[in-house]
């Protein structure tokens, strides 16, 4: 049965803004999210993703204290989450929430985060990812250098072509492949990097 994905604008049009039950059977979390000086917000609201109701919770609020923010709580099992700014422009920051400690670190332009199984695992992706994207760009600034000093031959241009394609499609198998998994970190995945997808990687999706 193909899977139904909201985007989380229409998530948020038809979230249930009920709290997480604290007192329901699971296990203890406590998310930790700490900014950079040049990231200004007062307040976060922690959303998590009930895959049930295909609605997000509100699960708790927390007001920026020395660049920290707390969230606490239960969950029994892992689950898509995203902590929301007081400036709804802002993107929110995907992450799972899962049992235990987690800490979230965010500086402009990266982030970090630990204390979880499945967020080291959606970290090596993003770390996958950012390698390959970087290696595209010098591949393209080598391209632009030869251009501008007329050193570029035929068999550069191929060779960079050729290059960039092949990094191209193993930036787009890695994204499907965690995808498919139909897990929390694929629907993190999905979510923001879906619609990047080209038609035939898009065709193999379950």
């Amino acid at each position: 049965m193909k899977k139904m994905i909201l985007s989380l604008g229409a998530l948020l049009a038809i979230m249930g803004m009920t709290g997480c039950d604290k007192h329901s059977r699971g296990l203890d979390y406590r998310v930790v999210c700490t900014l950079d000086n040049t990231q200004r917000h007062d307040s976060a609201t922690l959303l998590v993703l009930e895959n049930a109701y295909g609605q997000l919770r509100v699960c708790g609020s927390d007001r920026n204290t020395g660049g920290t923010f707390t969230f606490t709580g239960q969950t029994d099992q892992p689950k898509v989450a995203l902590i929301r700014w007081d400036n709804d422009t802002v993107e929110p920051f995907y992450f799972v929430l899962e049992s235990g400690d987690t800490h979230i670190t965010i500086k402009r332009g990266s982030w970090t985060i630990t204390g979880s199984a499945e967020n080291s695992r959606y970290l090596h992706y993003i770390n996958q990812r950012n390698g390959i994207m970087n290696a595209r760009s010098a591949t393209w600034q080598e391209y632009l250098n030869m251009a501008a000093d007329s050193s570029l031959k035929h068999d550069d241009e191929q060779r960079m072509v050729r290059q960039d394609s092949l990094l191209n499609d193993s930036l787009q198998r890695i994204t499907v492949e965690h995808i498919n998994r139909g897990d929390a970190v694929g629907h993190i995945i999905r979510e923001r990097f879906g619609k990047q997808l080209d038609q035939d990687h898009m065709r193999t999706l379950k």
